[in-house]
């Protein structure tokens, strides 16, 4: 069996359970150093992790960082009651339409993996190694370097909140877990058209709006008869009782092809929604299925295997036409609902398409070249002098 070890006052040492060792190691902090006269024992996943926080607790206590002799009142309030200090003041801006409950939601669930892991410890000391020990026993779970980025993120807001009230002298920060890019698959308009045409009836209308407006499915699935516009040829995204747009930037006015125009007009009035489902017109739930299906029966494929695309491809989608038309970035923020200059426009909507980068190949007509290729290119060259002749 492993032995105990002494890094300091700390002691590490495997976790036995009924006699047997479970693979875990706890990290056994003494009542006399932390600061709240309890005995204090971190669970984790391996040696190294244990030896990792001892020794960083160990130079805590050589810098005076933490008592030595007698219990001190915590400097600040524990990890739980700061999480919800921070969560009721975002209630609070939800209430006041400042943020989305969905949002809040997600935030909440990130922070439960968060406060299962440290439990009730004061916030001042959670020290950047354990927050590097955090992210090692999320990975050590299985968990995706997006997931861990993502909660470690909300716990900062926590203690910016407390900082903010003077609860918290300095933010512990920590380095992000590199994440590789995936690589965005996004429908050509053709591709777009198969998946519609695979769709049962009912959902192509509400398919074909989110591919050529851009919308969210969400502002979609709200859209009601009292958001369009038949003469003027649109839509109106905005707030009404029971539902808000994700943002003030969301509410907007979004123009119809003509073809797209008519095919709303079309539609039975039986409902309050446009898009909706039913002999009563209900607002459709979910059509998951129904896309994945439509998705698989189109054939999309890359490299030769089927790809997965969930239904919010579309938005990207239409956001890389756009931009491939040479639509001004302005225009396409607010087509989509985007803040004037957001940097998320072009960081995470518009993508580099296969199309678009085999446009740009440049073939130079070189000696040995055949003779097809070599013509071709000089014709190239020949048109675009000719064209800038013809422009001067």
């Amino acid at each position: 069996m492993s032995k105990s070890r002494k890094i300091g006052p700390v002691t590490i040492r495997p976790h036995v359970r009924d006699g047997t060792e479970t693979g875990r190691w706890v990290v056994d902090v003494p009542a006399s150093l932390t600061g709240n006269g309890k005995r204090t024992r971190r669970f984790l996943d391996n040696r190294r992790q244990a030896i990792e926080v001892a020794r960083e607790l160990n130079r805590r206590l050589e810098a005076a960082a933490l008592p030595t002799r007698a219990p001190a009142e915590p400097t600040g309030p524990v990890l739980p009651e700061a999480i919800e200090g921070w969560l009721h003041e975002q209630e609070l801006r939800v209430e006041t339409l400042k943020k989305r409950r969905s949002t809040l939601g997600t935030d909440g669930y990130r922070l439960r993996s968060i406060a299962r892991y440290f439990g009730d410890r004061p916030l001042t000391s959670i020290s950047e190694a354990e927050l590097v020990a955090y992210q090692a026993h999320r990975l050590a779970q299985g968990r995706r370097a997006v997931t861990i980025n993502s909660e470690i993120a909300a716990l900062g807001f926590v203690f910016r909140w407390a900082a903010k009230r003077g609860q918290l002298s300095a933010i512990p920060s920590v380095e992000r877990i590199p994440v590789r890019p995936s690589e965005a698959v996004i429908p050509s308009p053709e591709e777009t058209v198969r998946i519609i045409e695979a769709l049962p009836a009912h959902l192509k209308p509400l398919v074909r709006f989110l591919a050529e407006t851009g919308c969210r499915k969400g502002e979609a699935l709200n859209l009601t008869w009292e958001c369009f516009d038949e003469a003027a040829g649109n839509v109106e995204i905005r707030s009404r009782e029971g539902w808000t747009p994700k943002t003030l930037q969301s509410e907007r006015r979004i123009p119809l092809s003509a073809g797209l125009l008519e095919m709303i007009r079309e539609l039975p009035r039986t409902g309050e929604y446009i898009f909706g489902s039913g002999p009563d017109g209900g607002q459709i739930d979910s059509f998951r299925k129904a896309w994945n299906t439509a998705v698989r029966k189109a054939g999309i494929m890359r490299r030769g295997r089927p790809v997965h695309l969930p239904v919010k491809t579309l938005r990207k989608a239409n956001a890389t036409w756009q931009a491939e038309r040479g639509v001004g970035e302005s225009v396409l923020q607010s087509l989509l609902g985007h803040a004037k200059g957001s940097r998320i426009t072009r960081q995470f909507y518009v993508h580099v398409t296969e199309d678009a980068k085999r446009a740009a190949v440049i073939a130079l007509p070189m000696t040995g070249q055949p003779a097809g290729n070599a013509a071709g290119n000089l014709a190239t060259s020949g048109n675009k002098a000719e064209n800038e002749q013809a422009t001067a």
